[in-house]
């Protein structure tokens, strides 16, 4: 028995493609923490400085470059993030015949250098035995992004031989299956290009109010930190040096203990410091996007031995989603952020100099609805 089949036009391919090109393209934007991050970077903040045995007031400021590599992206289970599945195009709805396609996959990479400039002041009176510094943080990145979904061609459903099919009708359907895989790699081709570029340009600022008392051996840091919008954001790029059109705050601790402040010392403590800090971030909604992350944790531990102008050092760090992303496109069951990372540093204090060098490498691991990034910082720390 032989069926008619209605002529399938492109522009009824067309549509049948788009809402899995659209999701697709938005892939990295409607996952946990839009776009799988946080203003929450993904390396450790402590380095040789937690050792410092006191604070000047005045003026200080420092300079970090950053070499960033995201070299995955997790899903809920840790694994690569893949692109959603296509549904079956149906040729005509009068006939049980349609293209199924297989899984894709995603091949990722994304290099950041980032440059920080922060600047800042160390108020000389007290408030409650402690200083309170103002500062500013301002980062210049460039980003490039490799983007190369692979999607296999679509095959027939069921094959055109059962029941027996008139040559003329298993043609129409081979022409509209070929037309179907055209569509599809066309704007999988597209796709990729559009995600696949170099943009740079500012970042998004932010300013700290903090205040800090030291007292013997012990330091107390507890302050807030905002960040602004003042970085370029275009929701249909890939890669952007600014976050979005909303606002984060972030209050935190941290507090620093000298073990034993003799660095000549033979003890195994001599000149070790352990320093630990939290801080909670919450979002408002992103109006570029309609969307909302939901709040986060960030948990820091690092300890660090001084000896003469060196220091060496290590610190492991946790950011947590605690509560689910809601707006456009937010994932139905939290599906929240995770990840975890942990690295080496070493500092180096310029003799005679209040300034000091800190390098420092971070790699994560244990990443869900998250990037994976490893990095390798330089910062130069400097009082006046």
């Amino acid at each position: 028995m032989t069926h008619p089949l209605h002529k399938v036009t492109a522009r009824q391919f067309v549509l049948a493609t788009l809402p899995w090109v659209s999701l697709l393209a938005c892939s990295l934007n409607v996952q946990a923490a839009e776009s799988y991050k946080f203003r929450q970077a993904p390396i450790g903040a402590f380095g040789g400085e937690i050792a410092a045995s006191a604070d000047k007031p005045g003026f200080f400021g420092t300079a970090s470059l950053t070499q960033l590599q995201i070299y995955k992206i997790a899903d809920a289970s840790g694994n690569d993030v893949t692109p959603p599945p296509i549904a079956p195009i149906q040729l005509n709805p009068a006939l049980p015949y349609s293209v199924s396609f297989p899984k894709g996959s995603l091949a990722f990479n994304q290099d950041q250098t980032q440059i920080n400039l922060v600047g800042g002041y160390l108020t000389e009176s007290t408030y409650g035995n402690g200083h309170i510094a103002f500062a500013i943080n301002v980062p210049f990145i460039q980003q490039k992004r490799d983007y190369v979904v692979t999607q296999p061609a679509g095959t027939l459903t069921p094959a055109a031989t059962t029941p027996p099919l008139s040559a003329a009708i298993v043609g129409q359907l081979t022409a509209g299956t070929a037309a179907a895989n055209s569509q599809v790699q066309a704007r999988v081709g597209a796709t990729n290009k559009a995600q696949s570029i170099e943009t740079s340009g500012l970042g998004d600022a932010e300013l700290s109010t903090v205040w800090v008392r030291h007292e013997d051996r012990l330091k107390v840091a507890a302050g807030v930190s905002l960040f602004v919008p003042t970085g370029s954001f275009d929701k249909n790029r890939g890669p952007n040096p600014g976050f979005g059109n909303f606002y984060t705050v972030r209050p935190g601790v941290a507090a620093t203990y000298n073990l034993n402040p003799k660095h000549s010392d033979a003890s195994w403590d001599a000149g070790v410091t352990i320093a630990g800090r939290v801080s909670y971030g919450f979002n408002t909604r992103n109006k570029d996007t309609d969307y909302k992350s939901g709040n986060f944790i960030y948990a820091e531990g690092g300890v660090v031995k001084v000896s003469g102008d060196w220091a060496y050092g290590v610190n492991v760090f946790t950011t947590q989603q605690i509560s689910d992303d809601t707006g456009v496109g937010a994932p139905a069951g939290g599906n929240r952020y995770k990840t975890n990372g942990v690295g080496p540093f070493v500092s180096y204090k310029l003799p005679g100099k209040d300034a000091g060098f800190n390098l420092q490498f971070s790699d994560n691991f244990g990443g869900r609805n998250a990037i994976v990034a490893k990095s390798l910082q330089l910062r130069l720390v400097k009082a006046w």
